[in-house]
């Protein structure tokens, strides 16, 4: 009986061992890890060209996200070489609350990219008091922002690429008709969104790739679960890569910060990368 007890009493201290270890992980440790994650996506059969796209979203600058974390992380992306960069919206947790708003742009502004860096709104970027800051801050950052709108660039063979961005759908009012309205139907489309769920609205033909954010693929990623809770617009699609077609795909980035409790477990923030053939 005594044995039992013992047995008992050294399971429960290693099992609250091992508890505190994963909180201690998951509060400190996890959050500030930053991982690349690499793709080659063949858009078009045969192609023999390339560009290279990187994304990062879900910044949530605030009190568990800083202006020097935010400069380490340009460095990182610049290291990457990208042709196109794009952020998928939230730039800051709580914006009327961040007190260094006018230092980010000096920051941001840093990033470099061959063919443009793009933007759109997420739901923090209109909440919060960031409707007054947002626009202004990704302008004096050097990134052309998409409300419903598309841009086009041309390669140096003479391909097209178009970037469509749509608006936040929380707290916006996205409109893929008037964000298509100017697409040149000869191009790929490159689809950019804060929301990932909202792809069924656009339908899959209209998408080459969509990239976006929202989910935080959770925070916390339960072994043999998945995403413990993702918000609204970011249930069906939660976290990676996913194909909707034949040479057609989504990717749900998982973010670089946190936000209403600081934590990650098995899913580190994350930048994107997308070596794409046209």
């Amino acid at each position: 009986m005594k044995r039992l007890i013992f047995r008992i009493i050294k399971s429960l201290i290693v099992l609250n061992i091992a508890v505190a270890g994963i909180v201690t992980y998951s509060f400190k440790i996890e959050p500030n890890r930053l991982i690349t994650k690499e793709y080659d996506l063949e858009l078009i059969v045969g192609g023999e060209d390339t560009i290279r796209v990187v994304q990062f979203s879900d910044v949530h600058l605030g009190p568990n996200y800083s202006l020097e974390q935010l400069g380490k992380l340009v460095d990182r992306i610049n290291g990457l070489e990208p042709d196109v960069i794009a952020f998928t919206g939230d730039l800051m947790d709580v914006p009327s609350q961040f007190e260094d708003r006018s230092k980010i742009s000096e920051i941001l502004g840093k990033l470099s990219s061959r063919y443009g860096n793009y933007a759109v709104w997420g739901n923090h970027d209109r909440g919060g008091g960031g409707v007054r800051f947002y626009e202004d801050i990704m302008r004096e950052s050097k990134f052309k922002l998409l409300t419903n709108d598309s841009s086009k660039i041309e390669l140096e063979n003479g391909k097209v690429v178009n970037i469509i961005g749509l608006d936040d759908a929380m707290l916006g009012n996205p409109d893929v008709q008037k964000a298509y309205s100017g697409v040149d139907s000869q191009g790929t489309n490159l689809l950019i969104l804060h929301q990932p769920d909202l792809v069924e609205e656009v339908g899959y033909d209209n998408i080459d790739l969509a990239l976006a954010g929202h989910s935080h693929g959770g925070q916390v990623d339960v072994p043999f679960i998945g995403p413990l809770i993702t918000p609204p617009l970011a249930k069906k699609y939660t976290k990676g890569l996913y194909q909707l077609g034949i040479h057609k795909y989504l990717y749900v980035n998982s973010g670089i910060g946190t936000t209403r409790i600081p934590i990650r477990f098995l899913n580190p923030s994350e930048i994107s990368v997308f070596n794409i053939t046209l």
